[in-house]
């Protein structure tokens, strides 16, 4: 398969199944509380210890070859899976449900968003990454919040979201940490610190 045609899908992928992940997480967080991290734990362990374990399983060999870039199949399966899912457990651990939920968006949304735009019209570059991806970062990650806020009837969490997703960009970047930990990881702990 073709390298953009990989990553469009890996992308969209990405975008789709970290929005549900959020909407999850805004269902069942007030219901079970930080219970929900147990089978976030659990997939983490299990996309670690298949490819070691059982590696010409099917199902994880039809997933590393439709949406893994080839370098992590061979030197780290799931790699971006892996570290979604260490990521986002940090928001939905420390925060309350809302704010983790909007840092899930910023992180599935933003992250999605500014890899296809950076990758396919890029052209203001600062180091690996491009101005127009940092932008296409920060609206679609805001606007994806706006969105969750105003269904969740939190709009007076919009100019906190609006703070977040400018620092969520701005992370993506400049870190040499990938961005699916550094994201939800940072933002969380400064939510926390700042008492958010």
């Amino acid at each position: 398969m073709p390298e953009k045609a990989l990553e469009v899908r890996r992308q969209l992928f990405h975008l789709v199944l970290g929005s549900l992940i959020a909407i999850a997480v805004w269902i069942l967080k007030p219901v079970y509380g930080n219970l929900i991290l147990i089978p976030l734990a659990i997939a983490i362990v299990l996309l670690y210890a298949i490819p070691k374990i059982k590696p010409d399983l099917k199902v994880s060999n039809h997933l590393l070859t439709r949406f893994e870039r080839k370098k992590d199949v061979e030197s780290f399966p799931y790699k971006g899976a892996i570290h979604y899912g260490i990521g986002i457990f940090f928001p939905i651990w420390l925060l309350e449900v809302n704010l983790a939920c909007v840092i899930i968006l910023i992180l599935s949304v933003g992250d999605a968003m500014s890899t296809l735009v950076g990758k396919f019209y890029g052209r203001h570059r600062i180091g690996e990454k491009s101005i127009e991806g940092t932008l296409a970062f920060t609206v679609s990650g805001f606007i994806a919040c706006l969105l969750f806020l105003k269904i969740a009837g939190r709009m007076d969490l919009a100019r906190t979201a609006l703070e977040l997703t400018l620092l969520g960009a701005f992370i993506e970047m400049v870190s040499k940490i990938d961005d699916n930990l550094a994201v939800p990881m940072t933002l969380a702990i400064m939510a926390k610190l700042a008492k958010l």
